[in-house]
């Protein structure tokens, strides 16, 4: 490239890079929302500058785009300062320090200080995003970033469903035929459209929302969900219609009566007619739907493999019960145990912690998902005794979707995801900021609309 177009690249890249870094630098919290706006990106370093997938310097495979933009000092921050909480921090910080002797007694080698330094930049990122989730005006941006993401997310999985539709098979959206959005990899797109439903269909769902705005994210929940089939999983579309319709039973138990009765009235009709063209649809389609066919497309196969990884658990646990084979060396473990099986990780969350960092390390991050998600049942019980819609949608809200990532860790392993983290860190700042705005905390005087019915915010001093 000659000189004079490398300057106006340079240019035009650099000028808007340096204003985001001074922004950032000035605001802190300008990172924060930009780190929740590009949760959806997860495209390593390593896939930007073109190496092949999985290919690269180590730390440029687990560096993604939104990483940097976080870790620029603090600024005003606020302490959690409910006991339940400073709680789940802890837990989690102990989960780490467990890492770290699971590493040290264990025998998975370097692997394991790629996984520790994964740990510790979660476990971090959940504490500076606690922290500058302080007042309700910032968590009122932040949950507006949350909805930014799910519109880029949510849209990527269905322009990938459509280009997969029209042939493409390998490109920017879609991986070997399976729609993988903005993604690293395809897993990750199922685990954050789930995630992200619930708090469309807040709004979807909202007395106080217009009726364009409910068409509007109506249409992301379809769009998404377009996307989830898209990616080929068979578990996430299965998921994504429960978020939905638990969102729709606890807005109205009622309506999702009817849709119920609706839906089972209409499916057997629904699967005759989806089995007769089935073989006509792209791959990833074909594969989101494969339970319903008797010729078992990749079905078996995919079943031996996890068949292959249960037995390797069982193994695992039983030969190092207490600290595990280390962080990151339970795939390594599975030809070892299963001749000729594939080395890969557990596809469970919660049996992957156990045979990586044995029962001191599991018990330890069960207790903390427990705790988490016993937060959310008080939110809302509290919510339904204050009478609030607008909390009681939020409760709702984070309550649908935080369990819907859970099942989903029944079946992957989403413990690295940082969409999931962002919830676990909306389940310790969002019930902490809403009861104490409730209990009269010092604000300012102008009071704004409630965000997409979540949650009453007013103007506060950042």
């Amino acid at each position: 490239m000659d000189s004079g177009p490398l300057l106006a690249l340079t240019v035009i890249v650099g000028i808007p890079v340096l204003f985001i870094a001074t922004r950032i630098f000035l605001y802190p919290f300008t990172g924060l929302c930009l780190w929740v706006l590009l949760l959806p990106v997860t495209k390593t370093m390593a896939d930007l500058a073109g190496y092949p997938q999985d290919e690269g310097p180590i730390m440029l495979q687990k560096l993604t785009l939104a990483d940097p933009v976080l870790f620029n000092g603090t600024g005003s921050s606020s302490r959690v300062t409910d006991r339940q909480g400073r709680r789940i921090i802890i837990l989690l910080a102990a989960f780490c320090v467990a890492n770290v002797a699971s590493a040290a007694l264990g025998e998975t080698g370097t692997e394991s200080l790629i996984e520790l330094a994964t740990n510790f930049w979660l476990c971090l990122s959940l504490f500076l995003i606690c922290q500058l989730l302080g007042s309700p005006d910032r968590l009122r941006r932040t949950l507006a970033a949350w909805r930014g993401a799910g519109v880029v997310g949510c849209v990527a999985g269905g322009v990938g469903t459509l280009l997969m539709w029209r042939g493409g098979m390998d490109n920017l959206l879609v991986q070997g035929g399976r729609v993988a959005g903005l993604f690293h990899g395809i897993n990750q797109l199922q685990s954050f459209v789930v995630a992200v439903i619930p708090f469309f269909c807040a709004r979807m769902f909202s007395r106080a929302a217009s009726r364009s705005a409910r068409v509007l994210y109506g249409a992301l929940v379809l769009v998404g969900f377009a996307g989830v089939v898209g990616s080929g999983s068979r578990a996430g579309v299965v998921i994504a219609v429960l978020s939905v319709w638990l969102m729709l039973l606890l807005a109205s138990p009622r309506l999702a009566l009817v849709w119920t009765c609706a839906a089972v009235l209409f499916a057997g009709s629904a699967w005759q007619v989806l089995g007769k063209h089935l073989d006509e649809l792209p791959y990833g389609v074909r594969r989101s739907f494969s339970y319903v066919q008797e010729d078992n497309l990749e079905l078996d196969e995919l079943s031996r493999g996890r068949a292959d990884q249960l037995q390797t658990f069982y193994t695992v646990f039983a030969e190092h019960p207490l600290v595990g084979v280390g962080p990151g060396g339970f795939a390594a473990w599975v030809p070892r145990v299963v001749p000729g099986g594939k080395a890969q990780e557990m596809h469970n969350s919660y049996l992957g912690v156990l045979g990586e960092t044995g029962a001191i390390g599991g018990l330890i991050m069960l207790g903390l998902l427990a705790d988490a998600m016993l937060r959310t049942v008080r939110f809302l019980q509290w919510a339904w005794r204050a009478r609030d819609p607008d909390a009681l949608m939020a409760a709702q809200a984070l309550l649908v979707s935080y369990a819907s990532i859970l099942m989903y860790g029944m079946l992957n392993y989403g413990l690295r995801q940082r969409h999931f983290w962002f919830v676990i860190a909306l389940t310790v700042a969002l019930p902490h900021v809403y009861m104490r705005w409730r209990a009269g905390a010092r604000v300012a005087e102008r009071r704004t609309r409630p965000v997409y019915g979540v949650i009453p915010c007013v103007e506060s001093q950042v």
